[in-house]
């Protein structure tokens, strides 16, 4: 049997040709062309890129492959979305409790990348007919309680945003009794001076109308521990549900429902029937895991990035999967690491928020983003009127674990 090699160009990251064209000029590493593909070392640019195999023809995944390994949100009852059963029990628990009229908030929070929206978003299906679900996103950090006041309104579906929290309080009240969603609740977490009064007011007006509506944060688990640290916010939510990356099983299950997802085979070696964990699969789940640490996203990529596609008839095959270099993160400065853990905690940073965190000169700020860009160790949005940096989604794992273990984030 015959196999093509793919480039694995794919929605799993935003940008994937920037990174791929300048990895060899920033890291200045060759490969050799003796090299086995299974025992090449990849940099943290190639981390985003299709890594060619020397002397085979590369050709594009199939799109139906693209598309089911995307690492975009899940919708309300796509088959993709598996486990989080136990998860899912605690928030309809808290669903009843509230319409027996029990006052209560619920915050969801786990690392990035471990699928906080896709959770919030499987509830749209199991609120009752006379109620309503909102699913909503922060797009920004607030900084006054006009801004709140505009961001909040919006969110629940305001479309004259309410010029005091009385007003919206009102509003709110006057509704049907609703689920609110609230997504990206980084963007509270916040060092930076004369926000604090803007995030409180965010806070009031749940807890203000919290007996008439059930309001969920999705928020990641640094700016949460900041969140909760700084303003005690724990105290204020009646249920904490905690997402994590998946466990080996769950991997296995969640990888597996991709390929059916992509119409892909999934029988046995030997032919068999159908099982719930192809073969080709089982025999490297392990390696999967650990080398992702569960995180869905990587674990993709680096599927991805070691299956064969059969050209004809035939079982899907796997090469060895070849694990990513991060060495690079122990070449680091202090500042530098100090940079990417503020990063971490806030969700993101803009330029200006570096400048007021870190009290330096706009020159200063740039100059180490720009750095860490080239590194490959931030994302930066393109579309943002202010230069905007945020970790690269695919690896933000590794680098949080790195950060946490040598006590620069907490």
């Amino acid at each position: 049997m015959t196999h093509t090699r793919k480039a694995f160009l794919s929605p799993v990251a935003g940008t994937l040709a920037r990174l791929y064209r300048g990895a060899f000029r920033l890291f200045g590493r060759q490969t050799d062309e003796q090299t086995e593909p299974a025992k090449v070392q990849a940099d943290l640019c190639l981390a985003l890129a299709a890594r060619p195999v020397p002397g085979v023809a590369d050709t594009a995944l199939p799109e139906a492959v693209l598309q089911a390994f995307s690492a975009e949100p899940l919708t309300a009852g796509d088959a993709r979305f598996i486990g989080r059963q136990q998860q899912l029990d605690v928030i309809l628990a808290a669903l009843e409790l509230w319409r027996a009229g029990r006052r209560s908030m619920i915050a969801v929070t786990g690392p990035q990348g471990c699928g906080i929206t896709s959770f919030l978003q499987q509830l749209a299906n199991r609120v009752a007919d006379h109620e309503t679900y909102r699913y909503g996103k922060l797009t920004r950090r607030p900084y006054d309680i006009s801004d709140t006041l505009a961001l909040l309104s919006a969110v629940v579906g305001c479309e004259q945003p309410r010029d005091s929290v009385e007003q919206l309080v009102d509003y709110l009240n006057g509704l049907a009794p609703s689920v609110f969603a609230i997504d990206n609740g980084h963007f509270l977490a916040c060092r930076i001076m004369g926000a604090n009064e803007a995030i409180r007011i965010f806070g009031a007006v749940m807890v203000a109308t919290q007996q008439r509506h059930l309001w969920l944060l999705g928020c990641q688990e640094y700016a949460w521990r900041r969140l909760s640290y700084i303003y005690r916010a724990e105290r204020y939510f009646g249920d904490h549900v905690e997402l994590a990356y998946f466990s080996e099983a769950e991997l296995g299950e969640c990888l597996a429902s991709r390929l059916r997802a992509a119409g892909m085979e999934l029988e046995t070696e030997s032919g068999g029937e159908q099982q719930r964990i192809p073969a080709v699969l089982a025999r490297q789940l392990s390696t999967l895991h650990k080398l992702s640490n569960g995180k869905p996203d990587l674990a993709f990529f680096y599927f991805l990035t070691s299956l064969l596609i059969p050209t004809g008839a035939g079982q899907l095959e796997m090469q060895a999967v070849s694990a990513l270099d991060f060495s690079a993160l122990k070449q680091l400065l202090s500042e530098e690491l100090f940079t990417l853990a503020e990063v971490a905690a806030h969700g993101q940073l803009t330029l200006t928020e570096h400048r007021a965190v870190f009290r330096v000169s706009e020159q200063e700020s740039r100059l180490l983003l720009e750095r860490l860009h080239h590194q490959c160790l931030l994302d930066k949005d393109p579309s943002a009127v202010e230069p905007t940096y945020r970790l690269i989604p695919l690896y933000s794992d590794v680098v949080t674990r790195y950060l946490s273990n040598a006590n620069f984030l907490y």
